[in-house]
């Protein structure tokens, strides 16, 4: 389906923001690529599994429908998604048949979650000590685990150079989101916004 744009939020740096309702199948993703069905082939050689199939094909279809028609989109060597000509950094998150792909002038980290995600059940998998002792005084700690999941996730993306895996992110919480304190010392902030059924976190230097 045409692309789901969500307004009236901060998005931190002036990143751009791109949602995808996944409806199609890989062959009517491939179609509104147009380009003869060379991606789709890459598609399913890259994977065994449709939906992710889908998924990757989903986000070069919406940036078909964006300012960066016809930019190619490769990884780094490090795997994060960039554009070949260097001209934006971006990054990209996918859940539940969404996936979105923030664009900006500056590195950033994106991710969202489905409100249904059960974080508080693997909250010891993720969290530091002090986390949880500030997730288990919130009034539902459920929620505020899946906040510091999605946190976390966007802060990896932002700098999957500096830490290996989420727990060794430290998040202090402040207005709008969380601070956030890689094992380096080097500091970026988070916000968090629900939206609907999805929690989206933006995370920047």
């Amino acid at each position: 389906m045409p692309r789901v744009r969500f307004e009236g939020f901060d998005t931190l740096c002036n990143a751009e923001l791109f949602f995808w309702q996944i409806e199609e199948s890989c062959e009517e993703l491939s179609e509104q690529i147009g380009d003869g069905g060379i991606l789709l082939a890459e598609a399913k050689e890259r994977f065994k599994s449709p939906g992710r199939q889908r998924e990757w094909l989903a986000v070069r279809a919406l940036l078909q429908q964006t300012p960066y028609k016809g930019s190619v989109l490769c990884y780094s060597d490090s795997g994060k998604p960039c554009f070949a000509d260097g001209c934006r950094f971006l990054s990209i998150s996918h859940t539940d048949e969404y996936v979105v792909v923030a664009v900006s002038n500056t590195p950033v980290g994106i991710d969202v979650e489905t409100k249904n995600r059960n974080a508080y059940a693997v909250m010891k998998s993720f969290l530091q000590p002090r986390e949880i002792e500030y997730v288990m005084a919130c009034d539902i700690p459920a929620d505020e685990a899946l906040l510091l999941w999605s946190a976390k996730e966007a802060a990896f993306k932002l700098a999957s150079d500096k830490v290996t895996v989420l727990k060794d992110i430290c998040m202090v919480p402040q207005s709008g989101g969380y601070k956030v304190i890689y094992p380096d010392g080097a500091t970026a902030v988070c916000n968090v916004h629900v939206l609907g059924k999805f929690v989206l976190s933006i995370a920047v230097f």
